[in-house]
């Protein structure tokens, strides 16, 4: 029984298209036999920069101006975040605390990539060598490969996050803002949802003179959610799950001089991804259930800023944020106040 890693990134959302998922990946079952501990803690530092990265990715494409809509005014957009995997997350070195698995060759001082490294033949890894309990050798295997995202499909190694939602304005200075993908089954293999609240508010208007003020200026609070499994093998009850959940408060900034709207925010971004594979898994030497249940989180200042080009009813924005996944965002949408 041969499964890759692949198979289960697709869960988070991110490898659905065709180009991720011709990837070399890895073989999971072969980590099991070093046992779940050390199976956890080496796909914890393998898939860190996929699950990180979407967190970042999540808070991201929220607003594109500080001044919400009249009441009853509304948008509809879509967009895309690219958050940049930085240079030092391509690459991790062996976890500490592993006790089944080792460098083949103790003194080979290379790194190993991450889901979101470079794609590098067998010639160019590690060997890692398995042993079971009492110390004897039970396989030996290239260390895994990368994806490679930034050589074919985009050019920077970025996590991809799309998104849809709705701007409506509501009463006294206040935009609701949605995000909303029912639940989506694809075809058995697996489904998601997604569901995201936010709420800007401006505050010129409690300021004095403010008809007289050069630029808007609102505070912001979102929050998003989006759940997903895959069916790993539905006829042996074999399913991995992802859920994260991430939120930002911001104050932000815009100034419109025509048709052109510069805006600008600085605030604080959370985030919080789990991942869980189900049900049991066998290896030549052991069962296992419900082996594996990752955690990440990630929290800082969020600055980003950004420009929105207004064509009649036509938006079409470009932001930029400054955290530890710099993130790019375009969008594109429906602006009717």
């Amino acid at each position: 029984m041969k499964k890759t890693i692949l198979i289960l990134f697709a869960a988070c959302f991110l490898a659905l298209t065709p180009n991720m998922t011709k990837a070399q990946g890895l073989d999971f079952d072969s980590f099991l036999e070093a046992g779940i501990d050390d199976a956890s803690l080496l796909l914890e530092s393998y898939l860190q920069p996929a699950f990180e990265g979407f967190g970042f990715g999540m808070n991201s494409g929220w607003y594109n101006t500080a001044k919400p809509h009249k009441f009853l005014g509304f948008d509809i957009s879509g967009s895309i975040s690219l958050a940049r995997v930085p240079d030092s997350n391509q690459f991790f070195t062996l976890p500490t605390g592993l006790t089944n698995v080792s460098l083949t060759n103790p003194s080979d001082t290379r790194r190993l990539p991450t889901i979101f490294g470079p794609n590098l033949g067998a010639d160019d890894l590690p060997e890692l060598r398995f042993t079971d309990d009492n110390g004897d050798e039970i396989i030996r295997i290239s260390a895994p490969t990368g994806l490679g995202i930034d050589e074919d499909i985009v050019p920077f190694n970025a996590v991809p996050v799309p998104m849809i939602q709705l701007g409506l304005g509501i009463f006294k200075g206040t935009e609701l803002k949605l995000r909303y993908i029912p639940e989506q089954d694809f075809e058995g293999d697996g489904g998601v949802k997604l569901f995201g609240i936010g709420v800007m508010h401006d505050v010129t208007q409690y300021l004095p003179a403010e008809k007289l003020l050069p630029f808007d200026l609102s505070v912001f609070l979102g929050y998003t959610n989006l759940e997903s499994y895959v069916n790993i093998d539905e006829a042996a009850g074999q399913t991995a799950e992802f859920n994260a959940n991430a939120w930002t408060v911001q104050g932000v900034i815009s100034k419109k001089v025509l048709f052109f709207t510069a805006f600008a925010g600085l605030g604080y971004s959370n985030s919080n991804v789990d991942f869980n594979m189900l049900g049991d898994y066998s290896t030549e030497t052991s069962t296992f259930t419900d082996p594996i249940s990752l955690n990440y989180k990630n929290a800082g200042i969020r600055t980003n800023i950004g420009v929105r080009i207004k064509l009649l009813f036509l938006t079409i924005t470009g932001e930029y944020a400054i955290q530890e996944y710099n993130t790019l965002t375009a969008g594109v949408g429906f602006s009717f106040r």
